[in-house]
């Protein structure tokens, strides 16, 4: 027989690239899925997410400070609204501006 040493075998080569997109995909799904549960939510109801995720795993002090790094950055990029609430009182505080200017 042969020494196929040194050959390289196809079959090997697309059974490793069919695995490795495999794993690709996978990986890509899932992380569109997580970017999908904090499209359209509000900035409180994404720190609450935040803290009940990562609250049990690293603290609720260390998941507090990871979601005051993080949530800005999602709300600069559109994926977070701001609070209801918090837009009727910036709303208020021109509105009273505005009229104090006149």
């Amino acid at each position: 027989m042969a020494d196929n040493g040194d050959k390289r075998h196809p079959f090997r080569f697309l059974f490793k690239l069919a695995l490795f997109l495999g794993v690709l995909t996978g990986i890509t799904k899932l992380v569109a899925s997580k970017k999908s549960e904090f499209y359209g939510i509000t900035e409180s109801e994404a720190r609450a997410k935040f803290q009940s995720k990562l609250g049990p795993r690293i603290g609720d002090e260390k998941a507090a400070n990871m979601a005051e790094q993080v949530i800005p950055k999602l709300k600069q990029k559109g994926v977070i609204k701001d609070d209801p609430i918090d837009e009727v009182t910036e709303d208020a505080g021109e509105a009273s501006e505005e009229e104090s200017s006149d």
